[in-house]
């Protein structure tokens, strides 16, 4: 028997009721316009009649009596009669008009109520999405995060152990991006499976041979890259309209705020920054997509094109001024690593912090970073973000 979570259970009669609303807007919208068409029928022939009344009743008047000779000027009389003749087709014209401007009423109705709909097909990750997506499983920690920062998120049903948990305990485990549990994965039937890590062929196929999509996202290279990400994942769920309306509203948002913060310290001296992710000496340097983000509040201190230098203790050397390390490291770790007399470590500024944050590239890693710039620089970004907030 084939198992359905509650959760992908709830989303499929969440998306009915949603069509279904739908269903009845359009009903009501055309009912609304046959009724505006049969007001005006009936007061527009009302009115043509008052009309055609008010014309005979000054024929009446100003009809001459049998004593009377009525006024012979046939210039009149031959200019009349073109007139009558060409008051008929003028009457054959209002009709048309009013037939015109209810078709015109009846195309608005349906294209407004075609815009409450989602915008299907869509593209997403490189491929056209034919219709929307009830459910959603992460295996990538990566896509986790993008998912739960977007309006997506309601349809993510499971996610890898390797995903933050203390976010989402109420989701479930599906095995590990290198080792996903494929068969409960197939037993919640969603209608995508999220990846950053490759899965196996035999995975892979055994999924799509299931009905099941496998979605293959990369990390971010730049800031456009993370809209994109974003732009796809909201697509899945929401259409092409507002997923691109969502994408750019969160670019705009993490825009707003490295220009604010970059205002504010134009005037300043940065500090230089070592970002280390592990003990074993990965670090940002000066060519990774961290040092990207990192360069808005602080200059970087090392080097090179990679996430690994050749010697670590050339990162010991640059004495930064700023460290950012994982929370699962001590400060003895931070000491062993060479950074005992570092500026960093005499001044107080080692933060640690939750390094996925910048493994994900999420909208958290901004957030964080602004919380450390803040406390490193103090009234210099203050001053700056009230006076911002002024104007």
């Amino acid at each position: 028997m084939k198992y359905v979570s509650p959760q992908t259970e709830k989303r499929k009669q969440q998306r009915k009721k949603r069509k279904k609303q739908m269903l009845v807007a359009a009903v009501a919208a055309v009912l609304v316009v046959i009724a505006i068409v049969l007001v005006m029928f009936v007061f527009g022939g009302k009115g043509k009649d008052n009309s055609g009344g008010t014309s005979s009743s000054v024929q009446t008047e100003i009809t001459p009596q049998p004593d009377e000779k009525p006024q012979e000027n046939p210039t009149d009389n031959e200019e009349s009669k073109p007139d009558k003749e060409d008051s008929k087709p003028q009457k054959d014209k209002k009709p048309k008009k009013n037939k015109t401007s209810v078709f015109a009423k009846v195309k608005s109705v349906f294209t407004k109520t075609e815009a409450m709909a989602y915008k299907y097909p869509a593209m997403a990750f490189g491929r056209s999405i034919e219709e929307e997506a009830d459910s959603i499983i992460s295996l990538s920690p990566m896509a986790t995060e993008f998912i739960l920062s977007s309006p997506s998120q309601n349809a993510l049903v499971a996610v890898s152990s390797y995903c933050n948990k203390y976010s989402f305990e109420h989701l479930m485990t599906v095995g590990s991006p290198l080792l996903p549990d494929v068969d409960k994965i197939i037993q919640l039937a969603p209608d995508y499976v999220i990846v950053q890590t490759p899965l196996s062929d035999v995975d892979k196929v055994k999924l799509e041979q299931s009905g099941i999509t496998v979605l293959q996202i990369s990390a971010p290279e730049s800031l456009d890259d993370v809209k994109e990400i974003y732009r796809s994942i909201t697509a899945l769920t929401h259409g092409s309209e507002i997923a691109s309306f969502e994408a750019e509203r969160v670019k705009a948002s993490v825009l707003q705020k490295l220009e604010l913060y970059r205002k504010a310290l134009e005037n300043t001296d940065k500090k230089d920054v070592a970002m280390v992710f592990n003990g074993y000496g990965m670090v940002a340097t000066k060519d990774t997509f961290e040092a990207e983000i990192l360069k808005n509040f602080f200059d970087i201190a090392i080097n090179g094109n990679d996430y690994y230098v050749e010697d670590f203790s050339t990162v010991a050397a640059s004495n930064p001024q700023v460290i950012i390390v994982p929370d699962y490291m001590t400060e003895t770790d931070v000491a062993n690593m060479g950074f005992a007399d570092s500026e960093a470590v005499k001044n107080g500024n080692v933060y640690f912090v939750d390094i996925q944050q910048f493994e994900t590239a999420s909208a958290k890693t901004i957030d964080t970073l602004c919380g450390i710039a803040n406390e490193v620089y103090g009234d210099a970004i203050t001053v700056q973000a009230t006076a911002e907030i002024a104007q």
